[in-house]
């Protein structure tokens, strides 16, 4: 039913990136990869270094054995990688008798923050497990040129806490920018999961909403709740497309969302018509396209039109 769902899943996929084969004991895999967030973030904090977080799929996702072959497993980022980073491997294998129930509960609450929408999917965090760079998947690059770009992300890192240190010096509104500032680097919708104790703090220093980033951050807030309930919907309609679409339809005239939450809806709306109505399905997706034209969700709808609607 969900075609398009199912294109953009399997999209992340062949574009992504990997994971060790290694298997975890005591908390920690042959290679010096923890399988323990809290230790890892201990560690880090200890050490004083960032995280590297790899989401991976290890005994199915051929993209991250490729990754694991080429780049995570040679001599250069073995010996270059853990002097700046604590590695942290974040395993769903098919096979699941040689994880811990912890660590099977872990991989579904983590997945779920950060967002995961397709492995691998590595995010370099700091010690606190906030995230200030994320790639998917593997662009084949020699493991010298991917541990070279790894350790250049340290950069974004400076710029994130140079942001953090004006805040700290600055207050009202001119400190909520700052912080603003540093949160720029990573998605909104991530920026909402991993830091919500800054954007708590930029609402309350922007009350009255002088800098526009109460009213920024509260209609993200609204945006992310809407479109946890519609991926519910989705997941609850089984295989009646009429239900889903009326249930979608309901949830847009109870919330009324705007901005790239409706052109969720919308796209979800047009994957459904798409099995039986393309025209229809056409038009959803064009309507979609306009409520958010810089989006990911845009850049996805533009690749659907482009393969399955040329004139």
């Amino acid at each position: 039913m969900n075609l398009f769902y199912s294109i953009t899943r399997g999209a992340a996929l062949t574009v992504a990136a990997t994971a060790i084969l290694l298997i975890p004991a005591a908390g920690q895999t042959a290679e010096g990869w923890l399988v323990d967030f809290e230790k890892a973030k201990t560690q880090a904090a200890k050490e004083g270094k960032s995280l590297l977080m790899e989401f991976t799929g290890s005994d199915w996702c051929p993209p991250c054995k490729s990754l694991a072959k080429s780049v995570l497993t040679q001599d250069v980022f073995k010996n270059e990688i853990p002097k700046d980073f604590v590695l942290l491997k974040l395993d769903n294998p098919r096979d699941k008798s040689k994880q811990t129930p912890e660590e099977i509960e872990q991989y579904k609450t983590l997945s779920k923050k950060y967002g995961i929408q397709g492995v691998p999917t590595i995010f370099l965090a700091d010690a606190k497990g906030r995230p200030y760079w994320q790639t998917v998947g593997y662009s084949g690059d020699p493991a010298d040129k991917y541990v070279a770009n790894l350790k250049d992300q340290l950069k974004t890192l400076a710029k994130r806490d140079a942001a953090f240190a004006k805040a700290a010096d600055s207050s009202g509104s001119e400190k909520a920018k700052y912080i603003a500032e540093g949160l720029s680097l990573v998605s909104s919708e991530l920026a909402l999961n991993t830091y919500s104790d800054e954007i708590a703090e930029i609402i309350k220093l922007d009350a009255k909403n002088e800098a526009g980033l109460k009213g920024k951050y509260e209609g993200l807030k609204n945006s992310v709740n809407f479109k946890s309930e519609l991926e519910k919907v989705m997941r609850s309609g089984g295989d009646d497309p009429k239900a889903v679409l009326a249930a979608i339809d309901k949830l847009i005239e109870e919330k009324k969302p705007t901005g790239e939450a409706k052109q969720e809806a919308l796209f979800y709306k047009g994957s459904i018509y798409f099995r039986d109505d393309k025209p229809k399905a056409k038009v959803t997706l064009l309507e979609a396209q306009k409520l958010a034209p810089e989006s990911e969700t845009a850049k996805r709808i533009t690749g659907i039109l482009d393969r399955f609607f040329k004139e």
